[in-house]
């Protein structure tokens, strides 16, 4: 029953989403796949990428010729892998990105665009695993710091209304006191334009 009030609510959105896009003259795009996470700065030595997902909602809005501004909704991951252990952090986020880009047409149907700007993280759930089967999760750990903000970077290939797109996103948060900062990932989705 569950699985099935969040995939009603999920269509909800994206159709509703749908409609205000074609009326505010925009673009949505439904993104989805892979993320390598890591973080890089002070406090990471010994650890490395963890495999993650990372799906959006992306709303993206003309101005001038191929100019762009996008902003949506993502859901992913962040997180890291100790090194030479059973050991790893990972969080499940909720970020805004807002960015500007610039969309190329090569031909009638192929397309490449770029773009850069910052985005706005949360982290909603996740957990420390020692690697010994105790967990602790991210709403146990003292000072945690569910917040993050940083640098997002764009590039795509488009054919028609499909898009392979790499992001780079380099947050500067704090995880927790005296913790890793500086959450990296990156992302390889694919993407549908409606």
């Amino acid at each position: 029953m569950k699985k099935i009030f969040l995939m009603l609510v999920a269509a909800l959105v994206v159709g509703t989403a749908t409609v205000n896009a074609q009326i505010w003259g925009g673009q949505l795009i439904l993104r989805g796949g892979f993320a390598a996470n890591n973080f890089k700065g002070d406090n990471t030595r010994g650890i490395d990428m963890l495999p993650g997902y990372n799906f959006s909602l992306d709303f993206n809005k003309n101005f001038y010729k191929g100019a762009y501004w996008n902003t949506g909704v993502m859901f992913g991951t962040r997180g890291f892998d100790v090194n030479h252990s059973d050991a790893k952090f990972r969080a499940h986020n909720f970020n805004i990105p807002l960015t500007v880009g610039y969309k190329y047409n090569l031909t009638d149907n192929l397309a490449v665009d770029g773009r850069f700007g910052a985005f706005f993280g949360v982290d909603m759930a996740g957990k420390i695993d020692d690697g010994n089967g105790d967990d602790v999760k991210i709403g146990d750990i003292e000072d945690y710091k569910r917040c993050d903000g940083g640098l997002i970077i764009g590039m795509g290939v488009w054919y028609k209304r499909i898009n392979i797109d790499y992001t780079f996103k380099r947050g500067f948060g704090e995880v927790w006191e005296d913790g890793p900062a500086g959450a990296v990932n990156h992302m390889i989705r694919l993407g549908y334009a409606f």
